[in-house]
């Protein structure tokens, strides 16, 4: 725990970068092999908290605090990757003239 809160902002920043990637490819591999009706969102929200939680309990002590702390990271990383990859999405179909609202 003390280690997690002695690092740096950068580090920190980093750090839920890493994680948020990871968990934007994993739901993308999962979205192929479950049913279309399953909602993106509630899976992104699952696999961040699955992915963070693991961090944590491969690279952190085990602690209450440390717990409550991965389940907000959670949150966090679920935020990102759900709108991150849609928000690179829109920027590069609007450069690239993709995929056009109207039809």
């Amino acid at each position: 725990m003390e280690a997690l809160l002695s690092l740096g902002g950068d580090s920190v920043l980093g750090l839920v970068g890493i994680l948020a990637a990871a968990t934007a490819i994993i739901v993308e591999v999962l979205k192929a092999v479950l049913p279309k009706s399953f909602p993106t969102k509630i899976l992104a929200m699952i696999v961040s908290f699955v992915v963070v939680l693991g961090y944590t309990f491969v690279f952190g002590t085990i602690s209450v605090a440390s717990i409550i702390l991965a389940i907000f990271g959670g949150f966090v990383v679920s935020f990102i990757s759900m709108f991150g990859f849609d928000q690179f999405k829109e920027i590069i179909n609007r450069f690239t003239g993709g995929e056009n609202k109207d039809g």
